[in-house]
């Protein structure tokens, strides 16, 4: 279990951009049990928190997830109809649900992180929220385990996990004449093409968008999706701190100017120079 060191803080506040990073970090370090506590969940447009959680399901981390009882405040939409949720628990994830819950909680044996953060995407891209982070062996971590066993566990009531329809069986079809294979092309007479110019490589497979981490096609010049983009228009500001990195995904400090974090940078091919890329 880590525990605070001497030079450690035994308590940090983290403003909002530091929260998704600390919450990803909580969930990748995780060994052995993992306590998500949120009222409102909306997981679908969340992609990067998906793929930590079941990146953790895959290393058999236990992990459970504390939902709102449906109720006038959540809404008409069912959480449990949720594509992304529906495989996350067919992955092993434990959902479970109790009345009136509104405490926000991310946990594991190492960390803890009280937030105002809701496993939303209006949380995660448009709210203004705050954090304490705690560590693991500190009278105020002890504190957040004491209040999950008896305040959130002995209150909630276990999601039924979802039934799993076996795959139908493809169609039987008459087998088809096997084509003849063709002859092998002669070689080439013509002369070797030149080197492609910087616009023709394809650097990446995909992108992220480095506001709200969702995928899109990978383009130095536009490094925001379509709804974030129309936002940071409204001011331009290109140096304005961004959370993932345009390449891989992962939480890092990025902007427009420069949206790749460093490994993703130093993949470049050697073709192009800090002068053909659009900073």
């Amino acid at each position: 279990m880590a525990e605070a060191g001497p030079r450690q803080a035994r308590i940090a506040i983290l403003n909002p951009s530091d929260i998704q990073t600390h919450l990803f970090r909580l969930i990748d370090e995780a060994e052995r049990r993992i306590v998500l506590v949120s009222p409102y969940v909306r997981i679908d447009k969340l992609r990067n928190l998906v793929r930590y959680i079941q990146s953790a399901l895959k290393r058999k981390v236990q992990v459970s997830l504390f939902v709102r009882v449906k109720d006038f405040s959540t809404g008409n939409e069912d959480v449990m109809a949720s594509e992304a949720l529906a495989q996350l628990r067919q992955d092993g994830l434990d959902v479970q649900e109790l009345k009136d819950l509104h405490a926000k909680i991310y946990f594991s044996e190492k960390h803890a992180l009280i937030t105002s953060l809701n496993l939303l995407e209006s949380s995660f891209n448009n709210s203004i929220e705050i954090g304490t982070w705690l560590l693991a062996g500190t009278p105020e971590y002890e504190a957040v385990a004491t209040f999950l066993k008896r305040e959130i566990e002995p209150t909630a009531t276990k999601v039924a996990a979802p039934a799993i329809s076996p795959a139908p069986s493809p169609p039987t079809q008459p087998s088809e004449p096997i084509a003849p294979k063709r002859p092998p092309r002669a070689a080439s007479t013509r002369e070797s093409r030149p080197p492609p110019k910087s616009d023709d490589i394809v650097i990446f497979e995909g992108g992220h968008c480095i506001r709200c981490g969702d995928e899109l096609d990978f383009n130095m010049d536009r490094p925001l999706c379509r709804d974030c983009h129309g936002v940071w228009k409204q001011y331009g500001a290109k140096d304005y701190p961004e959370k993932f990195c345009h390449g891989c995904g992962a939480p890092k400090k990025t902007s427009v100017a420069r949206p790749l974090c460093s490994p993703c940078f130093k993949e470049l091919p050697a073709i192009l120079d800090d002068e053909d890329i659009a900073f």
